[in-house]
């Protein structure tokens, strides 16, 4: 009788561990210029990185600036775009 309990126990472990790892969030958010872009240019003081595969501008978020970095001009005229991952 006294396995029974343990076994329950061990049960219930095991999926927390499984989840744990991909319940992360990542801490960054990513956002792309919507064309390629000819110059760098700076939003809310981010530089960006060119992709030279597409010749787009990427900029790497924190997620506790995503919210002001959303507010921004370029952002709000499409001009730089989410990334989709």
């Amino acid at each position: 009788m006294s396995d029974k309990p343990k076994k329950a126990a061990a049960e219930k472990a095991e999926p927390t561990e499984a989840v744990a790892p991909t319940a992360q969030k990542s801490q960054v958010v990513w956002y792309e210029s919507r064309q390629p872009e000819p110059t760098m240019f700076e939003v809310d003081n981010i530089r960006p990185i060119r992709n030279f595969s597409n010749g787009h501008l990427e900029w790497e978020v924190p997620i506790e600036r995503d919210e002001l970095f959303s507010q921004h001009f370029f952002v709000q005229t499409s001009r730089v775009v989410m990334k989709r991952v």
